[in-house]
């Protein structure tokens, strides 16, 4: 299985003018909406809906079982075909939003691609992972990279009449999907954390190409591991 061009195909024929979904709020059942902030801690869940029933749809059609993990542990989707497999594919959601030098041009961004420590260092353990990492044979990182919208800065409760008037928190959405050691960079990714960081880059294109990361997944184990 090819998940990038598995992952690219469905995005072509659900969103053949891209990924401008139009998300605007939350609906209850009493015909209200509550209107999506910019919060980047709202909007990564948000893309992690979007990613679920195409990681679904990717699995059904390989014959896969999808499993989801805790909140607070690896990774977001774990494929595989038995329980006892040694040959699962992990695959993470991740966002962020650009942000922009003097001059406007877009700085540099990055990710964070989990810990470094627990799992990967204790490759039979069960430490903030669903199953040991020695039985994920893949790790696949879904990216996203938007524009905030100034506009939507707090969240209000609006009549579902309404919807059609409110503004999105996000647009000029981009994304790639990569083999999470090919766009591993070799430092921490965030502050005093125990994160790995990805390469740092001001366009998507570096991410979907992946040739700035390491070489394989063993050196990208080996590095971590002993970092």
């Amino acid at each position: 299985m090819n998940f990038i061009s598995e992952f690219n195909k469905i995005i072509s024929e659900q969103y053949p003018d891209g990924l401008e979904w139009g998300l605007v709020g939350i609906l209850t059942k009493q015909s209200k909406v509550y209107t999506l902030s910019y919060d980047s801690k709202i909007l990564s869940g948000m893309f992690e809906i979007f990613c679920e029933p195409i990681v679904m749809k990717i699995a059904e059609k390989n014959d896969l079982v999808v499993e989801k993990s805790s909140q607070t542990a690896y990774p977001d989707f774990t494929l595989f075909r038995k329980q006892d497999d040694t040959k699962k594919i992990a695959v993470e959601v991740k966002s962020t939003y650009r942000k922009y030098n003097k001059n406007g041009s877009v700085k540099n961004f990055s990710y964070t691609l989990g810990s470094y420590k627990s799992y990967l260092r204790d490759p039979k353990g069960k430490k903030n992972i669903l199953y040991p990492y020695h039985e994920y044979k893949e790790h696949w990182i879904i990216g996203f990279l938007y524009s905030r919208n100034p506009e939507c800065k707090i969240t209000e409760i609006k009549q579902v009449i309404e919807a059609s008037q409110l503004k999105s928190p996000f647009s000029d959405i981009e994304y790639f999907v990569q083999k999470k050691y090919k766009i591993a960079g070799r430092k921490p990714g965030s502050g005093n954390t125990t994160n790995i960081g990805s390469i740092k880059s001001n366009t998507v294109e570096d991410f979907q190409n992946g040739d700035k990361g390491f070489s394989s997944k063993e050196k990208f184990d080996t590095y971590w591991k002993n970092y």
